[in-house]
């Protein structure tokens, strides 16, 4: 009896196999390559042999050859077949396994060297972003049209809307807007003010002009002079695009991105209220917002006392009231520059609020169905 000539598993594709392989036996004979299979015997001389690595990670031998009906390929199915492959191989496939193992190491190598090229490239775009993050965001808000801005804000408040409940009607949204019509009449933006039911003693404004009041802030304030003041702080951080540019920065390259593609959708800016939700104003836009609230009081002829009230009570609410200070930090140093800028230039024209503030309360009372946030 003779020696048994040692085999290799594979997997044979060919012009007239299944397209997923059937599977077969290979050995060398001669120098040959038999490859036994259920639907034949192919016997491939050494010359028509050529190697290669393919499979979705380069990581699977492929052993091919081309016959007159096509090509044909076995792919080595196992680490114990290629090596079995590699020690039966005649001297010239050998030489031609290893030119394709080290073409294969050197592909490999550039593969990882070029991972980590990106790796550090996007580590660096990141790094530039983080660092010049302020820069950025300013540029990307310099190329923010007005109109495009208010587009934005229509956006924001869209996917707020389902979840606020809106008074339309009634003596308090009539009440706000008109204060807020008085102080921004000098205004290019298109204001728009919003009632909400929520008890929270909150205020807020979007990009575009879009200001949101919630009854709990009508209640909590003592008088039209007093919402005046905090619409008028509202108003500032629009005209000062302190909404935008805390949007932008929050979205990063996001913003970037549709900035520069000049995509101002849904698709580059969704979610904003969830971003604008978690949003606080630094002490710097708070600070900013606040002398340009006393301009706006002082063009509307309103007197600024009420914003100087309103914002000693807000110093002793910080435990009552964590949204809004939250979102408009108080503090001592701050009223302190707040009274000490009244002090220097005092509003010498008044035009009194022709509006009952205790009624306003009242009628909110009723028209919110004694929702939360009501004290009458």
């Amino acid at each position: 009896m003779g020696i048994p000539v040692p085999e290799f598993k594979v997997l044979l594709y060919g012009p007239s196999f299944h397209p997923a392989g059937i599977r077969a036996r290979a050995r060398f004979e001669g120098g040959s390559l038999a490859v036994t299979a259920h639907k034949g015997f192919f016997l491939v001389p050494p010359h028509l042999i050529k190697l290669q690595t393919g499979g979705f990670d380069g990581r699977q031998w492929l052993i091919t050859w081309v016959a007159q009906e096509g090509t044909y390929s076995a792919m080595l199915q196992s680490e114990e077949a290629l090596e079995a492959f590699i020690q039966l191989a005649p001297a010239e496939i050998g030489r031609q396994l290893r030119q394709t193992r080290k073409s294969r190491a050197l592909t490999g190598r550039r593969v990882v060297i070029g991972l980590i090229v990106l790796a550090l490239a996007v580590l660096l775009i990141l790094g530039l972003f983080w660092v010049n993050a302020d820069r950025l965001s300013q540029w990307a808000v310099s190329n923010i049209s007005q109109e495009q801005e208010e587009k934005l804000g229509d956006l924001v408040y869209a996917q707020m809307r389902p979840s606020l409940k809106v008074l339309e009607t009634g003596t308090a949204p009539a009440a706000v807007r008109a204060i807020g019509k008085r102080l921004t009449a000098e205004s290019n933006y298109h204001y728009q003010f919003h009632i909400a039911v929520d008890p929270q003693i909150n205020a807020y404004a979007l990009p575009g002009g879009h200001i949101v009041v919630y009854t709990g802030l009508i209640n909590a304030v003592n008088s039209a002079g007093e919402a005046a003041g905090v619409l008028a702080h509202e108003i500032s951080h629009v005209e000062q695009r302190h909404a935008l540019r805390n949007m932008v920065h929050a979205l990063g390259l996001r913003a970037l991105l549709g900035v520069v593609l000049g995509n101002y959708s849904g698709g580059v800016w969704g979610n904003l209220a969830e971003h604008l939700g978690s949003l606080n104003y630094s002490r710097e836009l708070e600070s900013e917002a606040d002398m340009e609230g006393l301009e706006t009081l002082r063009r509307a002829g309103i007197t600024a006392h009420g914003m100087e009230t309103f914002f000693a009570k807000m110093t002793q609410w910080e435990s009552a009231s964590p949204h809004l200070l939250a979102r408009h930090p108080a503090g001592d140093e701050r009223l302190a520059a707040l009274r000490a800028a009244i002090a220097r230039q005092p509003i010498e024209t008044i035009y009194p609020l022709q509006i009952d503030w205790e009624q306003v309360k009242s009628d909110l009372c009723d028209s919110a169905q004694n929702q939360p946030g009501c004290t009458v």
